[in-house]
């Protein structure tokens, strides 16, 4: 007899967080260059030190009560400012939800706007959509994309799985796990075929929308003239259109756990009630500390400049040019360069020699020190030998000790295949 339920039962915890936990088991005694988790390490990517002396003094102020269900209102009016100030937006603090990160504001999100055997349209890879579609015992209608459209769904991929059923289109850009930007003229076909598909709906009684949820977590990692928001080439879309963002990445916050989504105002009021049962609030303290740094435009634009055109850039050069140069020297490598985020996507053609990505994983892992995320973990079994390599522990003191220990890897695993007997 089953002790739980069908998702109690069937879920399945996060394979990244698994894998980073035992690398760091496996570090206790073999050095390992673990490139797997998105986070930064705080060592060498602290958090700006004048967030962390506001969220000291916040505490100090005894700010530790609960805070306001859909976040403070000091936080959602510089929120408000900064959406403005990034991206041109307009959005009011009533049309802003905070929360503690963003895992909770999507699944939240989910919960809103999926019913059980409602279909959610994604591309693989992405990352967790398939665990928030099992959650919700949603129908998955993934787009298996190749490298060749950037790890992208085209136009025709979307409208031809839409359906009566479909209720959710989700796309992040820059994408987890590879760090490309969703070209302009694709996301705006995409955000024409749902402004197209509502008109009908509304017509039609009893008939919900098809919402799209987009994920811009990354947006400030990324070029700006590289990045392209779904308002910027349809603006229709508005009534239709969930956004998430927050600090996590763009100001190395992860554990800070601030977050934000922002949509029409009906939808954020009952995503607010939801999100009022889950209590998966940002702490008070955090959240003042967050609304007083956002308004410091110009430490912000620095920060994101010397991210974005320094460092980022730097290491995932260095990183692809090593790849490239192992592939013109006959290995059987690969790698896509990144536009934005932390990532950098790499090829391995010897993982085909292997039972699963999962057994390669762990061969690199054990036998060079290689610590690497499969496509696989993010719901793209087609994608065979595509791994994610993270840039969050990466720095000018570890760098070439990283580069060395690719081409070792690559080295040692061309030797390894060749002699392995079939």
């Amino acid at each position: 007899m089953e002790k739980l339920s069908k998702v109690g039962n069937g879920i399945i915890g996060s394979e990244i967080i698994k894998i980073s936990q035992q690398i760091k088991e496996i570090s206790k005694t073999t050095p390992v260059a673990n490139l797997t988790i998105g986070d930064f390490s705080s060592k060498l990517w602290p958090i700006p030190s004048g967030l962390t002396n506001r969220i000291i003094d916040s505490y100090n102020d005894n700010l530790t009560n609960y805070p306001n269900s859909m976040g403070e209102i000091n936080l959602r009016e510089s929120v408000s400012k900064h959406i403005k100030h990034q991206f041109g937006l307009d959005y009011s603090t009533d049309e802003i939800l905070v929360g503690g990160g963003v895992r909770p504001l999507i699944y939240t999100v989910y919960k809103a706007t999926v019913n059980p055997s409602d279909e959610v349209i994604y591309p693989t890879p992405s990352w967790n959509n398939n665990h928030y579609c099992f959650l919700h015992n949603a129908h998955k209608q993934e787009i298996h994309c190749l490298p060749e459209n950037s790890f992208f769904p085209t136009v025709e991929d979307i409208e031809g799985r839409i359906n009566d059923k479909t209720s959710l289109i989700c796309i992040c850009s820059p994408q987890n796990p590879t760090g490309r930007v969703i070209p302009s003229e694709t996301l705006k076909g995409i955000c024409d075929v749902i402004v197209k598909e509502n008109k009908i709906r509304a017509s039609q009684v009893d008939s919900r929308p098809l919402y799209l949820f987009f994920d811009q977590i990354y947006s400030d990692l990324t070029e700006r003239e590289l990045f392209s928001h779904p308002l910027y080439v349809c603006p229709e879309i508005k009534d239709y259109l969930i956004c998430a963002d927050g600090i996590s990445k763009s100001l190395s916050a992860t554990g800070v756990r601030v977050g934000w989504i922002f949509g029409p105002q009906d939808v954020i009021g009952k995503l607010t009630e939801i999100f009022s049962h889950i209590g998966a609030w940002a702490p008070k303290p955090e959240q003042n500390a967050v609304a007083e740094f956002l308004n410091n435009n110009l430490e912000i634009h620095l920060l994101h400049t010397e991210f974005t055109r320094g460092e980022f850039m730097y290491y995932s050069t260095l990183i692809c040019d090593k790849f490239e140069e192992l592939k013109e020297r006959g290995y059987r490598v690969d790698c896509q360069r990144p536009e934005g985020g932390i990532y950098v996507s790499v090829y391995f053609d010897y993982s085909k020699s292997f039972n699963s990505s999962e057994e390669f994983v762990y061969h690199l892992i054990n036998n060079y020190g290689l610590g690497i995320v499969p496509f696989e973990f993010f719901g793209s079994k087609e994608n065979k030998g595509w791994f994610r390599i993270s840039i969050g522990n990466v720095d000018d003191d570890n760098i070439n000790n990283i580069l060395d220990i690719i081409e070792n890897s690559v080295i040692k695993l061309h030797q390894y295949v060749n002699s392995m007997v079939f």
